[in-house]
């Protein structure tokens, strides 16, 4: 090997060894092939619990990143051709080392002709540039049942995959203008965690962004299903915790909370702790109503809510609307949008909130005065109080 050549591959090893160490919760794999004449010796990498892997001629040895650069480096010296591809989320890279050169390539991982059909499926939006792409996010839509095992499109999910794609589309501006290091997604009461897998791989695939995705809920079984479904798909930068929300505390430094049709009091539960996080931003589809419905009392309005069909859809709003204002006293920007048709769902409403940093005195006065106009108190009330008054006390000890 030329001196040229020999700094070129250290140059770019330099960089493969730079992914290994920043990017060990994206790695897949690594898999190098040796020739000299028509003899061939594979080695391989894999990601192990603490560092990696090196599978070489029968022996596994422990490495880190350095390690196995420094070892394909040396493999490259002694054989007539070398090629490494190492495999990331998403990317594919490919180094090669012979007569000619140290040569390298960067590239996507390439659709299926099953997965390029169902991107091109007749009953899609043709008008709509779809972020979580079919021929590109196959293995998580195969996880969660958007796909076939061969990589089609199912019918009777494309309603659901709009859906998706809708929400991704709608929270996408509050990652796009966002320049922290890493983001940091905090995903409550999340179920079997759907949102949270695909929120993950719009982070990391589309945006290319580092990130870290959080998932918490109550009930142990889908958490288990969660934690399951990320080991297959390889997405070691997701962590699933079963826990009660009451008494869940977040990271210090959460990016953003989601929510994704949390029951009633769930939702409050999620917001709350949006709240106590200081989250930078919230986006949260609600679910059910009902903690407030045999609450509020509008005595002169009570003509118009006399039937129970009303009365409840009145409640849906009243207490969307409630949350929307609480977050404004609470010092954020709030918008509220339909995230998807009615026809879809009539729980169809998503509120987006961005953390100003600044008080809003204005709408604490006007939610405490709808409160007391209501007689209200709901869950995220409460969680809301038991936080002031932690302050209080800790602003107490501190002065003492």
């Amino acid at each position: 090997m030329q001196k040229g050549d020999q700094a070129k591959l250290k140059l770019l090893l330099t960089g493969i060894a730079a992914r290994l160490t920043k990017n060990r919760d994206y790695f897949v794999r690594a898999d190098c092939i040796f020739l000299s004449g028509k003899k061939k010796f594979d080695a391989s990498l894999e990601r192990a619990e603490a560092g990696y892997t090196l599978r070489f001629q029968g022996t596994e040895t422990a490495v880190d990143a350095a390690a196995f650069c420094a070892f394909f480096s040396q493999q490259a010296e002694k054989f007539d051709e070398a090629r490494l591809s190492y495999t990331e989320r998403g990317t594919i890279v490919s180094l090669t080392v012979d007569a000619r050169g140290v040569q390298m390539k960067q590239a996507e991982r390439e659709a299926t002709a099953g997965e390029q059909a169902a991107a091109a499926n007749p009953l899609l939006d043709s008008g709509r540039q779809y972020l979580i792409r079919v021929d590109q996010a196959a293995p998580l839509l195969r996880e969660i049942g958007i796909l076939t095992a061969d990589g089609k499109l199912k019918n009777d999910m494309i309603r659901k995959y709009n859906q998706i794609d809708h929400y991704v589309e709608l929270v996408a501006p509050m990652f796009e203008k966002d320049d922290g290091e890493e983001i940091v997604l905090l995903d409550c009461a999340c179920g079997k965690s759907y949102l949270s897998f695909v929120m993950n791989y719009y982070l990391h695939n589309v945006l290319r962004r580092r990130c870290r995705v959080i998932g918490v809920d109550i009930n142990e079984h889908v958490i288990e299903e969660s934690r399951a479904m990320a080991k297959r798909l390889g997405y070691h930068n997701m962590v699933f915790q079963c826990a009660d929300l009451r008494a869940y505390q977040p990271p210090k430094n959460v990016t953003a909370v989601i929510s994704l049709h949390a029951c009633d009091i769930a939702t409050d539960l999620a917001l709350a702790t949006a709240i106590r996080a200081r989250a930078r931003y919230i986006a949260c589809v609600p679910c059910c109503h009902k903690e407030l419905l045999d609450q509020y009392r509008l005595p002169d309005l009570e003509p118009l809510t006399k039937h129970g069909v009303f009365k409840a859809r009145f409640n849906d709003v009243l207490t969307d609307s409630m949350r929307a204002l609480k977050l404004e006293a609470e010092g954020y920007r709030v918008s509220v949008v339909e995230y998807i048709s009615p026809l879809d769902t009539p729980k169809n409403l998503l509120i987006r909130a961005v953390r100003t940093g600044k008080e809003n005195p204005r709408a604490r006065q006007e939610y405490d005065a709808v409160r007391r106009l209501l007689g209200t108190t709901s869950e995220l009330d409460r969680r809301c109080m038991d936080m002031e008054q932690e302050f209080f006390v800790t602003d107490e000890d501190l002065v003492q």
